[in-house]
């Protein structure tokens, strides 16, 4: 008796609804063992005030001389240079790496302007890949707000 005469129809439909439970459920365990991350612990907070960071987008998308931001390769740091016309002492904000797979990678800097109105950071230590990077000041009354993204 060879294979061909032990399977049937019937035989063949057994086999393939086996293969399909076999592969969902593998697919299902894999799928739950990946870590997920999410995009921030106060994400409903953020969400109110969202009108606020559109506003503040807006603001530096106004600006007659944007701030630049440049990724520097030979001393593999980030160089963040404000124009003259909004360097002063009111000048206050944050720089902020954010990597969307690894909320542990993120990390934020005070800005700290020098007499030329740059900042360098070294980002030799940062993990290869995608970043966003979140340029926040206040100067007088009001917020501005630059995202770049990034790859180291």
């Amino acid at each position: 008796m060879s294979i061909k005469d032990k399977l049937n129809w019937g035989s063949g439909i057994t086999i393939a609804i086996v293969v399909f439970v076999l592969a969902t459920l593998s697919t299902v365990s894999y799928l739950i063992s990946l870590e997920f991350y999410l995009v921030s612990e106060d994400h409903y907070e953020q969400g109110v005030e969202y009108q606020q960071t559109i506003e503040g987008i807006q603001n530096a998308r106004n600006l007659d001389t944007p701030v630049l931001i440049l990724f520097d390769e030979p001393t593999v740091s980030i160089k963040i240079t404000f124009p003259k016309k909004l360097r002063s002492d009111s000048l206050d904000g944050t720089i902020r790496f954010y990597r969307p797979n690894d909320s542990s990678l993120d990390r934020t800097y005070p800005l700290h302007l020098d007499g030329d109105g740059r900042q360098s950071i070294p980002v030799s230590d940062f993990e290869e890949g995608r970043w966003k990077l979140t340029l926040t000041w206040q100067q007088d009354t009001l917020t501005y707000i630059d995202e770049k993204n990034i790859f180291i």
